[in-house]
């Protein structure tokens, strides 16, 4: 994809419409530093995962990070999603060009050639933005923002509103204590919604502390009830109304490279880290952040083409090894060839690992669930 070229962008952010005055008053309000403020004051980060990355052992070795970046200047779809992966390096160059701190219609339309590619809900904003970035060329993309805030808090209140309320209907399955503990919360996170408080409700420290709650609840349904209610509350990345909520607070630099970050590409690694994973594939950063620490096999269930798009994205890399195998780039292309290979062979690893457990487990179910008095089909004996 190529970087969009934007001249004289910093020029056209001088002009500000007198109507709009009080965009600039919402921006200069902050809010009081108290231990409330403290409490709810964490700022989402949205790492580049390269920064993530320990670059050791031998599949590093023999696939080091810059080898490994060249690999994006193939156009490499998400091998989750299937969309392209603009890199940092181009979202970075918008940034260094002021594309996103000019006028919000100058920000627009170096946002627009990546359209297809954001996210649900950021590719829902830019169709809200585009119309009036039109209207009102002169304002920036913060005070555009703004602007759209008058009418989206009261819809990101109501869910909020709602999401408590359900967990509010759970209160008559608890004990007394448990009750009391969860009501006081319940209670904190409305005061702060409902702005009864000097800082506004940080949905990260709400559930959290249902988390820290749910530590000394018995009963393991209800815990997970409880969080899967909890985790109902909106985000910036499934809500616009969050999104507008949570952005009309930060710069147009902030909110232009929010529009894009969720679409970079993203190192991951295919066998979860924390199972002392090591080969790595480019993914974007979306799919990288929904899927955590998921086996492979749940990340395929919640995305039904993954299969065809892992398969378009090793694709990329082979034709690549093909390309310099017939211009004379043998040990390149072998790199290629045996990159594309390890993993694939990493996917189809994960994937008969969850099959040989399910097996196992069908296997010992049938053993100790075999009774002389019920008859079993020959097709289930073992």
């Amino acid at each position: 994809m190529k970087i969009v070229a934007v001249s004289n962008l910093q020029n056209q952010a001088k002009s500000r419409m007198a109507a709009f005055s009080v965009c600039n008053n919402l921006r200069s309000d902050k809010v009081r530093e108290t231990q409330d403020s403290t409490k709810y004051g964490e700022i989402d980060y949205y790492p580049y995962s390269m920064s993530n990355i320990s670059f050791t052992g031998k599949f590093f070795d023999k696939y080091p990070k810059h080898w490994l970046k060249n690999l994006l200047k193939l156009g490499l779809p998400c091998p989750c999603c299937g969309k392209k992966m603009p890199t940092l390096d181009e979202i970075n160059t918008l940034s260094a060009v002021g594309a996103f701190s000019a006028s919000c219609l100058a920000a627009v339309n170096a946002l627009e050639p990546y359209e297809d590619l954001m996210k649900p809900v950021e590719h829902e904003v830019m169709q809200i933005l585009k119309p009036l970035a039109q209207k009102y060329p002169g304002i920036d993309l913060q005070e555009l923002i703004i602007l759209l805030s008058f009418e989206y808090e009261s819809n990101l209140v109501a869910s909020q509103l709602t999401v408590l309320n359900k967990l509010k209907a759970v209160l008559p399955e608890l004990n007394q204590k448990d009750g009391e503990e969860l009501t006081s919360i319940i209670k904190t996170a409305k005061e702060f919604i409902l702005q009864k408080r000097n800082a506004k409700f940080k949905r990260k420290t709400f559930i959290k502390d249902v988390e820290e709650f749910l530590v000394n609840v018995e009963d393991k349904f209800m815990r997970k009830k409880i969080i899967n209610i909890a985790k109902e509350i909106p985000t910036s990345e499934d809500s616009v109304s969050a999104f507008i909520m949570k952005y009309k607070e930060r710069s147009p630099e902030e909110i232009g490279r929010r529009m894009l970050i969720l679409t970079s590409a993203t190192l991951e690694h295919i066998t979860v880290k924390s199972k002392d994973g090591e080969v790595v594939i480019w993914e974007c950063q979306y799919c990288n952040n929904r899927r955590s620490d998921d086996a492979i096999i749940e990340q395929i269930e919640e995305n039904p083409n993954m299969i065809d798009n892992l398969k378009s994205h090793i694709e990329v890399i082979i034709n690549r090894a093909n390309f310099l195998k017939n211009h004379g780039g043998n040990v390149q292309a072998q790199k290629h060839y045996e990159y594309s290979k390890e993993i694939r062979d990493e996917y189809l690893k994960n994937i008969r690992q969850f099959r040989s457990s399910a097996e196992r487990i069908e296997a010992e179910a049938l053993e100790k669930l075999h009774f002389d008095e019920i008859p079993i089909p020959d097709e289930y004996k073992t």
